[in-house]
């Protein structure tokens, strides 16, 4: 295989991403066929099977190329002098607003429960960094009095449950980016309100 075809073909799947994008988006992941991914990329529907098994392999690819990028900046992002119960308050709303208004995070959101177990393990592997980050902080804050003890798995599903109900009110409101930041400051307190020690 010559450069000039690697070139085409990462061209390609370049194309096919950000036309999966666009279309899950729009219509939901349930309602877009490869067909439609295709034709969207401006390509013929056998060329997508040259790169992708399935429609569900392209979204997890998808995931896997773009999100651990995204997380990192997203934990980059935040002052490491924080103290826990700041740093978790700064994790939720940098969280929410990914989860609300970024298109890589819409689709997360209301797409990945409907994946097989296997494609759920292999996105959930992509955000590793970030809930790794919040069990980090919720152990910290345990270790200086702040938070109550508790198992950190479900410490750690709690905080996850609690901001993906917030995202998705921020995601059904007539103007999600007007909703993001009274919705983020309301779920932080109302985490912190639960893992505070008494």
């Amino acid at each position: 295989m010559g450069i000039g075809t690697n070139v085409r073909g990462r061209a390609t799947r370049r194309a096919l991403f950000d036309a999966a994008k666009r279309l899950f988006v729009e219509q939901g992941y349930a309602a877009v066929s490869h067909a439609d991914i295709a034709a969207e990329a401006g390509i013929g529907r056998t060329t997508f099977y040259e790169h992708f098994a399935s429609k569900e392999e392209l979204l997890v690819k998808l995931v896997e190329r773009e999100l651990p990028d995204l997380v990192e900046e997203m934990l980059a992002s935040i002052d490491p002098e924080l103290d826990p119960e700041e740093e978790l308050v700064e994790l939720t709303k940098r969280m929410i607003e990914f989860v609300a208004t970024d298109h890589l995070g819409l689709i997360l959101h209301t797409e990945v429960p409907k994946l097989s177990a296997e494609s759920q393990a292999a996105i959930a592997r992509s955000h590793a960094g970030l809930a790794e980050a919040f069990v980090r902080v919720y152990r910290e804050g345990v270790a200086a009095g702040r938070f109550r003890p508790m198992e950190p798995e479900l410490a750690g599903r709690l905080i996850d449950h609690v901001i993906m109900a917030a995202g998705r009110v921020v995601m059904d409101a007539p103007d999600p980016r007007a909703r993001v930041a009274e919705v983020a400051e309301t779920t932080a307190s109302f985490l912190l309100e639960g893992l505070r020690s008494r």
